[in-house]
């Protein structure tokens, strides 16, 4: 609800672009209340409240920018705005539910399909798959351990590249755990010196159903990670 009211709050910056021409924006201050309203309207054509009227919208916000008189009163306009709320609310958390069933399913798949195919993925007693591509030395990593490490990642469902280190920068310095979404904190504790391993990590032991960044709600997510040094520091 919160973020509703910022949407309109800041809406109110769209009320003066009614022609089909690009204003010239004189300064900084133009330029921020453009983006502003650029913002709202995308918020709203993106939005869980259906098909609006352009004209009374912007109608509404010169009213309320000029302090005019207003068709609905203020009893009706709080009760409604309430129940669009919650309705909207209730078609997110069904959309929800029904994009998470739906990628457990192929996720299951997925996993299914992995096993029987490839002889060498064994499975985490937390859930997720991996394999050993290279076999290093010594003892392996541990919570709180200092690592230096390589990986490449992939959108799991359809293999998409999604970040590297390999070519793009240099090898990782990093703490165990520190942060680290759930499965790596597992997967690296499994590694040694030297190896290299490839994951398979299901959403629930990703980023979840929030996501992170790029990466979208209910991600299952493969990891390839070169382990380069340990130390406890």
């Amino acid at each position: 609800m919160k973020r509703l009211f910022i949407i309109i709050a800041v809406g109110l910056t769209f009320a003066s672009c009614n022609n089909s021409r690009t204003p010239q924006l004189k300064d900084a201050e133009d330029s921020v209340s453009w983006i502003l309203g650029r913002n709202t309207a995308e918020s709203i054509v993106r939005g869980p409240f259906g098909k609006i009227d352009k004209e009374i919208f912007l109608q509404a916000i010169r009213a309320t920018f000029d302090s005019m008189p207003q068709p609905i009163s203020d009893s009706v306009y709080h009760s409604a705005l309430n129940q669009m709320i919650q309705a909207a609310q209730h078609r997110a958390s069904r959309d929800n539910e029904s994009q998470k069933q739906n990628i457990d399913k192929l996720q299951d798949q997925y996993f299914s399909n992995l096993v029987a195919t490839n002889p060498n993925i064994k499975r985490h007693p937390s859930g997720f798959y991996y394999e050993q591509i290279k076999a290093g030395t010594g003892p392996n990593a541990y919570y709180a351990a200092h690592i230096y490490f390589d990986y490449r990642s992939f959108t799991m469902l359809d293999g998409q590249p999604y970040d590297q280190t390999y070519g793009k920068r240099e090898p990782i310095s990093h703490v165990v755990g520190k942060p680290m979404f759930p499965g790596l904190i597992e997967a690296f504790q499994l590694m040694n010196k030297g190896s290299i391993y490839r994951f398979y990590f299901p959403y629930q032991l990703a980023f979840g159903a929030s996501g992170s960044g790029d990466i979208p709600p209910y991600t299952p997510l493969i990891y390839e990670l070169e382990l380069h040094s340990i130390s406890s520091r």
